[in-house]
């Protein structure tokens, strides 16, 4: 990227519709145990409620690039990688196919620790080929 002007991706609309099958399968387990406790379909709400909170917190984030590196912005957390820092980049999901970065953490004195490779999983956005591309191209050339 050649201006200072950060670029911001958005997650796909398939996890609005993700969050609304969980819902709506949370709902009709709620239903279910109205008419009749059962322990399987309080487990089956759990899941459910559980599925549908995090597709939603997918669906709230957004990743944030700039010239030194990206935000990861998502409800209750965000995370900064610089560039500097990236080791790889990949396409991986079942569901969603969103991108795992991985990259080295700094430590205390601010350089990179070599020793540790940590993770981070970005959702699935719009225009995901250009996000991949842009991160690729960031990632060191092992000769």
């Amino acid at each position: 990227m050649t201006s200072d002007a950060a670029t911001t991706y958005r997650p796909t609309g398939q996890y609005g519709l993700l969050t609304a099958f969980g819902a709506g399968a949370a709902i009709f387990c709620a239903w279910a145990l109205w008419q009749q406790f059962d322990w399987i379909t309080l487990l089956f709400l759990f899941g459910c409620l559980f599925a549908a909170l995090s597709f939603a917190s997918q669906w709230a984030s957004r990743v944030e690039m700039d010239a030194q590196g990206f935000w990861l912005r998502a409800p209750l957390r965000s995370r900064r990688v610089e560039f500097r820092q990236l080791d790889s980049a990949t396409e991986a999901g079942r569901i969603t196919r969103g991108i795992v970065v991985t990259y080295h953490p700094l430590a205390a004195s601010g350089l990179l620790d070599l020793e540790e490779l940590h993770s981070v999983a970005l959702p699935a956005v719009a225009q995901q080929e250009n996000l991949l591309e842009a991160l690729r191209a960031r990632c060191p050339r092992v000769v």
